[in-house]
This record gives structure tokens, sequence and C-alpha cells, in this order.
């Protein structure tokens, strides 16, 4: 797994068009305050004066997921979640809190499990899908793949009952696994599981049994840091730092051709939920409190509060369970209506678009960004409605329920959008003013894309 991450990447994981909101801002805070332990530990190792970002060992994942929360979380009602329909399929069930929709029934893998009413302590590895361990019993229901993403589904199922979990305003729950992958294409590291954080969006359908879909971006699994690894252990060997940063990148990362048909291998380790009455550390004071402490008193205020409420997971804010789960899935991509639309348009500053990327449910846009840049791209269907993000990456949008057959793409300087333009698409903003006329104005580049 890539431990080090350049600035830009992490702006567009976290350039989500966030809503102003008091929890919004103290899970920003939590994870602002995530993101201080781990450069605490890495001014430790690396010293002072070093770009924190380039050398801290925490993945974005981690990161986005907290604010993926934030973006979701403005009520904890679990009642909302009962109100979700439940007819068809493990995808049917959840298509409705779904942040990508309904995935292609036509074009879905309904994966073979074990049937059995009991949940063993362990349960011996086989060929199915379905794996018990400590108590909890995981099943792979269906999966779904497009050209730029895997879809699983999966039941959770808990042999003592779940704690209330977080439930977010649209009736969605999530439960984040610790995972060990390995994809047969990744030849340059036939041997290496790679470690990552996942998460399963869905609802409880009870209070012993989760419902929902990981989705696995092949933007999260394509890269080849095999040339990377090397130069970083012949320059320790000299005694030397070696950092990865965006002038750098390419010469280091290369990116694997994820093919129509691979295998994944899928351990899952670690099961993690997030409680809807999380607790707080003895003596932690409010955020009004800190908003009246300097930089200085906030930095040492932090250091008084415990080492466990910077790790993740930890007893006041999660529930979780440690086991090993494993699973052999073999992958092939169906999508009838996968393709890849060449733009390459920029304007007279390199700004623009290369390409859009289609599938059935979600459209990814390809931003031509010259180095330095920093900016946020829109999407707008036919009809001129925002077509929104469906994960933590601003530029892979849900197209369930829009028009695509024309799509009004803007990129935009990204402080001014955050700042000025971005409220005007937020329904009941009661402007006299459209978005698309804000935006027609104001972004940097502009254009428009038949998709038929």
């Amino acid at each position: 797994m890539r431990k080090y991450f350049s600035d830009d990447e992490f702006r567009k994981v976290l350039g989500a068009d966030l809503r102003d909101s008091d929890i919004i801002d103290m899970r920003i805070e939590e994870t602002y305050r995530m993101i201080r332990n781990a450069e605490k530990k890495a001014k430790k190792k690396t010293g002072r004066g070093k770009n924190p970002w380039k050398g801290i060992g925490i993945g974005l994942g981690c990161a986005a997921a907290t604010l993926m929360l934030a973006v979701g979380f403005c009520a904890m009602n679990p009642v909302m979640a009962k109100e979700i329909p439940i007819l068809g399929g493990l995808f049917a069930k959840v298509a409705d809190v779904f942040s990508f929709g309904r995935l292609p029934e036509e074009e879905t893998t309904e994966l073979h499990t074990v049937e059995g009413e009991d949940l063993p302590e362990k349960e011996e590895a086989d060929e199915s899908y379905q794996k018990a361990d400590n108590g909890i019993r995981v099943t792979l229901t269906e999966e779904y793949a497009s050209n730029q993403a895997v879809y699983v589904g999966m039941r959770i199922e808990n042999e003592a009952e779940f704690p209330e979990m977080m439930v977010m305003a649209d009736g969605t729950q999530n439960l984040r696994l610790k995972t060990m992958e390995h994809y047969s294409f990744r030849t340059n590291d036939a041997e290496e599981y790679s470690y990552n954080e996942r998460d399963v969006e869905g609802t409880f359908e009870d209070a012993n049994t989760f419902i929902g879909i990981m989705r696995i971006d092949y933007s999260e699994i394509d890269v080849d840091e095999s040339k990377y690894q090397a130069a970083l252990q012949e320059a320790e060997a000299r005694g030397e730092e070696l950092w990865l940063t965006d002038e750098n990148y390419s010469d280091y990362m290369e990116k694997y051709e994820v093919p129509e048909n691979f295998t994944m291998d899928l351990e899952i380790t670690q099961i993690i939920g997030y409680l809807a009455e999380p607790a707080e550390p003895e003596g932690m004071k409010s955020g009004a409190e800190q908003e009246q402490m300097s930089e200085e008193e906030w930095k040492d205020y932090m250091m008084t509060l415990p080492e466990e409420w910077y790790q993740f997971p930890n007893q006041y804010e999660n529930w979780w369970k440690d086991g090993s789960w494993k699973f052999d899935l073999a992958i092939e991509q169906k999508d009838s209506n996968a393709r890849l639309i060449p733009v390459n348009e920029t304007n007279a500053d390199g700004i623009g678009v290369e390409s859009l990327e289609l599938s059935s449910v979600e459209m990814t846009l390809h931003i031509i960004e010259p180095a330095g840049t920093l900016t946020f791209a829109v999407a707008l269907d036919a009809d001129g409605n925002k077509i929104e993000s469906g994960s933590s990456n601003a530029d892979e949008l849900a197209i369930e329920g829009h028009d695509i057959s024309k799509v009004y793409i803007y990129v935009c300087d990204y402080d001014e959008y955050m700042n000025e333009i971005k409220g005007y698409g937020v329904p009941g903003n009661h402007s006299d003013r459209s978005f698309q006329e804000v935006l027609e104005e104001r972004a940097l580049f502009k254009t428009v894309v038949s998709t038929q």
C-alpha cells in the first residue's frame, strides 16, 4: 500500500463540496486531530523542517472516511434505516442508500454461498463466499464490475447484537473493513498483499445483521510503486531520504492496465463500526472552548488527551472485531455501457478535460491541470442539474437519475469555487441566479460533451 501522497492527491480526496454544519466542523476537527497526531509522530522520525505530508504514513482512506461521515452525519436516528425497501437481492435492498444508486441487475454476478444458521467460532477456509470467525459471519452475495470499479455485496452477521450504530441523514450506515488484498494483474508484487481500509455502505437490517456494498475503485489498485520502493531502499542503504513529490511522482510511479478479467484475494482482518453515541475522553473541552484557545494553547491541550483518542478504531467512537475472513474472487467486467469519451480540450493556461469515463452507474472526469494549479471540476447534466460525487473523490460522479446525453463541464479555481461559487449549487440558496449561470461566468474552463 502506498504510504506517501502528494498535496494535490490529498486535496482531491478531501475536496468534497461540504455544507456548513456544526457536526461537519466537529468531524473535520477530528480528522485534523488525527492528522496532527500523525504529523507529530512523523516529526519524531524525520526531524523538523520536512514537509509532514510527504512523510506521514497515514492512509488517505482513513482521513477521507472521517470526512465522508462528516458530510452525511446530520442525524443519528436509527428509525430512518427501517424505511429502506428490502425487496430483491442485496444490491436492490441497499440501492436507496448507496451513493451510486442502483447497480445493473442484468450484469450482476450472484455468488454461491453456504447456507447455515449457526455462527461457529472458527470456520475452515474453503471455496465458498461465506466465512465465520470470532462470532461474525461474512457473506459475499453478489458482484458487479465496470470499467472503473468493482462492487461487492456483503452481509455481516453478528452472533451477539451490534451496538447502536451511527445513521446519516439519508439513512446510510457504514462499516469499515481493514483488509489484505492481492490482484492477479499486479505482477511486480506477485507475492505481496496490500493493506487497505474499505467502507461498506448500507444499512442494518436488524440488531444482528448489516448489509452493504463495498466499492473498490481501480485508481486505488492500479498503481505500480515497485520502482519507488526499490529507489527508497537504495536511498535508505545510503543513509539518505527519498521524498515523493508532485514533481518526481511520474519518475517513480507507473500504472498497471486493469484487465477485463482478473482475480482478487481478499482477507478481512478487522470490522469496525461507528457508534451512534460516541463518548469523549475525560476532560475533553467543547468546540467553543477550543475556539478560544491560541494555536499554542490548542497544541498543548491536544497533547493532554489520551493516546487512544488519536487511534482508529478507539473505544470512544467505535465498535470493532478482529478476525480472519478470506475470500477468492474472480472478477469480470461486464458493463455494456462502459466507454471512454476523449475530449482533449484545454484553455490557454493548459486547464481542461482529457476525457470522460462512463459506466452504467458512474462517470469519472479526467481533468487536465498544470502543476501548481488547484482546480475543482463540476459537471451538470443535460437539464442543468449538478451531478454529485458518489465517493470521496470529487471527480467520481453518480449518474443515476440524470440525463447525461449531454454533459456540461466547468473547471474552476479551487479556492474561488469553495469560497464563492459552490453556495449557488446548494438547493434553496434563494439566489436570483442559477448555479449554471454563475459557472458560465466564473469557470476557468468550460465545455459541453455529447455522450451519444
